[in-house]
């Protein structure tokens, strides 16, 4: 036998059955404006002349409609609000994320055409301008019963990109070359210059779209081909991620996981991968969906929702925006590789090795890890659950029940922080050969019982079911006749009796049809019967 490796699941992974795309019902006037964010265990995305709601399975459950040109979104941390900047009518709004419906407009006639929303702590940062040369930030105390936008940042070419967490609120031009970035300082209250990163000396243009890590320690910025990890009281580039000449596409969104462990990119093309944010490793990949064309994620269009990421795509020349779930991609990867016999036979074990990997490096320890088996008619059973050694190593062994291509999958459901694995490789299985023996006497009298006495295996096994043979008599004027079947015993042995009533020479058979595991064999008996003495 040949050994052949079955299915090995790279770091980028199979997209998980829970993976989804929802289309989200409208199309997209202001593909620039629209933003998406998670919160009270729904996701938010908004656009043209609504925000639309899906829960975090992606399924739509609602939408707030007739806003006026409804913009960039924002998510308190307890997630029992959703603010969004209505560009049109020059508001910003406070949505209750679990009756979704609009508890405050609070007006921003001061500080026209809001774009962009960040919030942290009790401050949303909303990023303002209808015309060119009059952009700026307000900044806006929430807590407050009935909160006035102020004026911190003004002159601003265009409505600048915005981050802010902890103590620290980033700024960056979007249309302007080079890119014009700021830092500011607002622990106390009031926003001070902390400083600006030299954009002459580090090559930074074309800003799509940018971020702060949860404590406020580094500024994530994404440009055409990469993304930087900045930090924020020193102003120097800390790290480059997803930089790869060789690869379509352009980076378009960023987010940062709650626990500031993950940058999450978003590609044009190249889809969504996610980054280790100390060692810049490549942690997550997923290719943009095929069947329809040119998928493009949206600027702005990436978010964070548990363990889920989930991005806003839409096709170029139609608008229709979907958006695409990805189950459990924050977690820590793993892989699974699947080796098995290529060839077996029916009802005889072999063997099945693999190993379970994290992609952190992390031994996985021993775990439990669940098999089945897939049958030639399609259906699937499991079988008895296996472990893995400390190091992820295993061995399975199994027994195939039928002949055919029997495949097996080994799933390894995952565990907190870990996401599961699943290996599959399938076997060219072989019927199982079996044997009938019969034995008995060779010559007997009229009327008198003959005994015969048998043996069936498959293999060099008995039957683990008790099977039926057919028994059949032959005369010697080539009648044959049906006598009706004999059930084997546990042990593969099988008894029957018969009294002929006539004379002659006769051949008594016995027959396995065969299955679809094992192959067809009989066996036969010669008798001469004799007339009686009386």
């Amino acid at each position: 036998m040949t050994m052949t490796t079955g299915l090995v699941t790279a770091v980028a992974p199979v997209a998980s059955a829970a993976d989804s795309m929802t289309e989200l019902g409208f199309i997209n006037n202001r593909r620039g404006n629209s933003d998406v964010a998670a919160g009270g265990g729904k996701v938010f995305v908004s656009g043209n002349d609504r925000i639309v709601v899906a829960d975090t399975s992606g399924e739509l459950v609602g939408a707030i409609t007739d806003l006026a040109g409804p913009a960039g979104l924002a998510a308190a941390p307890d997630g029992t609000r959703v603010y969004a900047a209505l560009y049109e009518s020059h508001e910003v709004i406070e949505i209750d994320t679990a009756t979704l419906a609009v508890t405050r407009r609070i007006d921003f006639a001061a500080h026209p055409c809001p774009v962009s929303l960040s919030l942290s702590g009790d401050v949303l940062w909303t990023a303002y301008g209808c015309d060119r040369g009059v952009g700026g930030v307000a900044g806006l105390d929430v807590s407050a019963p009935a909160p006035q936008p102020v004026a911190v940042v003004t002159g601003r070419y265009t409505p600048p990109l915005i981050a802010a967490a902890g103590n620290t609120l980033v700024l960056g031009d979007s249309r302007v070359e080079p890119v014009d970035l700021q830092v500011y300082d607002v622990s106390a209250g009031s926003v001070e210059l902390r400083g600006e990163i030299d954009e002459g000396a580090h090559a930074m243009t074309n800003l799509r779209d940018l971020a702060v890590t949860p404590d406020g320690s580094k500024a994530v910025l994404t440009f055409s081909d990469r993304y930087e990890t900045w930090d924020t009281t020193s102003l120097t580039r800390v790290r480059v991620y997803g930089e790869d000449m060789s690869a379509q596409g352009h980076a378009a969104a960023v987010a940062v996981s709650p626990d500031g462990s993950h940058i999450v990119g978003g590609w044009t093309t190249r889809g969504v991968e996610l980054y280790d944010v100390v060692t810049g490793a490549t942690t997550y990949s997923q290719k943009s969906p095929t069947g329809w064309p040119s998928p493009v994620i949206i600027s702005g269009g990436v978010t964070v929702a548990g363990d889920d990421v989930f991005a806003v795509l839409w096709v170029p020349g139609s608008e229709r925006l979907r958006l695409w779930r990805l189950e459990d991609a924050t977690l820590v990867q793993t892989t699974m590789t699947l080796t098995a016999p290529e060839e077996a036979t029916a009802l005889e074990p072999l063997t099945l090795t693999g190993r379970l990997t994290r992609a952190d490096g992390a031994a996985p320890g021993r775990q439990r890890l669940e098999v089945s088996h897939r049958l030639p008619d399609g259906t699937s059973t499991a079988l008895r659950r296996a472990r893995t050694a400390a190091d992820g190593t295993f061995t399975i062994t199994v027994t195939p029940p039928v002949a055919g291509t029997v495949g097996y999958d080994v799933n390894w459901p995952g565990a907190a922080g870990v996401r599961g694995s699943t290996a599959s490789v399938a076997v060219m299985v072989s019927l199982q050969s079996a044997f009938v023996t019969l034995t008995g006497p060779v010559d007997g009298v009229v009327g008198k019982r003959l005994r015969f006495k048998g043996e069936l295996k498959f293999g060099d096994q008995a039957p683990t079911t008790r099977p039926s043979l057919t028994v059949m008599r032959e005369s010697a004027d080539g009648v044959v006749e049906d006598l009706g079947t004999v059930r084997v015993a546990r042990n593969g042995s099988f008894r029957f009796d018969d009294r002929p009533d006539q004379e002659g020479r006769y051949i008594y058979g016995v027959w396995w049809d065969g299955d679809d595991a094992t192959e067809h064999a009989g066996a036969a008996r010669h008798v001469t019967v004799r007339p009686g003495n009386g």
